[in-house]
């Protein structure tokens, strides 16, 4: 089986030419990426697509093991809808506090979210492993 890689290309396509290859693993991983990084509504051909994550990007009334809770169900089911190419799903959470550099002397605090996605290949019962950080709040990404 083919499987392409992300971003797509699709100038190339138009081009007529190839688009990139990548493995398996590689391209569940790049869905990963994508379903964790999809607020959940901004598809609009699937508004189940992505994830809860984003919905609670700003919430600082609740507290961090009640936030882990919810974003660890929210993307357990988003995963098991939209990747079926994994089974046996384990998800981990962790938070933390990292200083951002904002220009030279600047910091600035962010909330860090560590996510860990463990599961078996369904084709091959082979182990996979997906893991990225997130910073939560506002202007968190560059």
């Amino acid at each position: 089986m083919i499987y392409y890689s992300l971003p797509l290309k699709l100038g190339r396509l138009c081009e007529k030419k190839d688009h990139e290859h990548c493995s398996l693993k590689e391209s569940i991983s790049q869905h990963l990426y994508l379903i964790i990084t999809t607020a959940l509504g901004d598809c609009l051909y699937d508004e189940t697509f992505g994830c809860s994550i984003w919905d609670s990007d700003f919430n600082n009334k609740i507290n961090d093991s009640r936030l882990k809770e919810e974003i660890k169900s929210g993307l357990c089911l988003s995963i098991k809808n939209h990747e079926n190419r994994l089974d046996n799903l384990e998800i981990e959470i962790s938070f933390s506090q990292a200083l951002i550099g904002v220009g030279e002397n600047v910091t600035c605090m962010k909330k860090k979210l560590d996510l860990k996605v463990n599961g078996r290949l369904a084709q091959t019962d082979e182990p996979f492993a997906f893991s990225g950080y997130f910073f939560m709040g506002p202007l968190s990404y560059y």
